[in-house]
């Protein structure tokens, strides 16, 4: 599964932690990966419940308008799932002592584990996940720096390009992207299988002629054809793989923009819809007209729902 996928860029990064002794900040002394567990505690949540709602401080990544998710995760150790399975009647035939450990993987300092879903400038992704981190710095340096201080590398950054000098060499694959669906119909093209059998049958055609034209006996001629067969079909593996590898199409409506439009004109279409109970047709259409107007569908810079928050904010009385 690739890091591109669907539209959206799948980031995912372990970023090695300083376990060095003790440190001191701000008059405070502690380990360097209890640090950054602070910094991610005190660092803000969105607006997306009552409680939050109350709290009433924003997360810094609603600053930025191609941010889905965002997730920070400290990684002391793997977890250690237990013996491997296996089979109980050959283990017991063959002598396993189930007392005995197995090797177990460890770590030799905690991670970081970044995990960031957001919008490309591009739907193919070029220069991605360069710009995004470098515009990201430049919307919230504090916040990211409070995160990654105590990061093996940190100390090297400081502008955005060194951040992203910073972060991208722990980038590992995106294998389960959290993504959205479409609507409709993808625009998935599909193989052609004249083309898929054509490649392996031809070999062997080819292989057949010359024999029946005496370059080449009858055996040799068989014995050929079955290994162009063989290469063709090894090649409609490398193309089938090859088709499969490239990204799902983009939704071309499911950018952040778009997506805090579609939750505004919802609950601005929800509340038009109950006020217009009871009234006639040509009241109610001069108030659809006044509703498209006022709300602007095709807009996306507004009116829209803000980033980071549940819910829009309406008049109690809408005009």
């Amino acid at each position: 599964m690739p890091d591109l996928d669907g539209g959206h860029y799948f980031f995912t990064a372990v970023v090695p932690i300083c376990n060095a002794g003790i440190v001191e900040h701000e008059g405070m002394k502690s380990s360097p990966v209890h640090m950054v567990r602070e910094a991610l505690e005190t660092l803000p949540t969105a607006l997306q419940s009552p409680v939050t709602e109350r709290v009433g401080i924003q997360s810094p990544f609603a600053r930025s308008l191609r941010t889905h998710f965002a997730r920070f995760v400290v990684l002391d150790q793997p977890y250690f799932n237990g013996r491997n399975h296996e089979d109980a009647l050959a283990a017991a035939i063959t002598g396993v002592d189930l007392l005995s450990a197995e090797p177990d993987d460890a770590l030799s300092c905690p991670y970081l584990l970044v995990m960031i879903d957001f919008d490309p400038v591009r739907f193919d992704g070029r220069g991605e996940p360069r710009s995004y981190f470098e515009e990201l710095w430049t919307l919230m340096p504090d916040e990211l720096t409070a995160v990654f201080r105590y990061c093996y590398g940190f100390p090297a950054v400081k502008d955005a390009r060194s951040f992203a000098d910073f972060i991208l060499p722990c980038q590992v694959e995106t294998t389960m992207p959290f993504n959205d669906y479409w609507v409709g119909a993808p625009p998935l093209a599909s193989m052609s299988t004249a083309a898929l059998v054509a490649i392996p049958a031809g070999g062997l055609f080819i292989a057949l002629v010359a024999a029946a034209c005496g370059v080449w006996s009858w055996q040799e001629g068989l014995l050929a054809g079955l290994l162009l067969a063989v290469v063709g079909l090894a090649i409609d593996y490398l193309w089938i793989m090859a088709r499969g590898r490239k990204p799902f199409p983009a939704n071309p409506d499911a950018t952040l923009r778009h997506v805090l439009k579609g939750l505004y004109l919802q609950q601005a279409f929800t509340r038009f819809a109950a006020q217009q109970q009871g009234r006639g047709p040509e009241e109610r259409g001069a108030a659809f007209r006044t509703f498209l107007e006022r709300c602007q569908p095709a807009n996306l810079d507004g009116p829209t729902q803000q980033p980071g928050v549940i819910r829009s904010l309406f008049p109690k009385v809408d005009a």
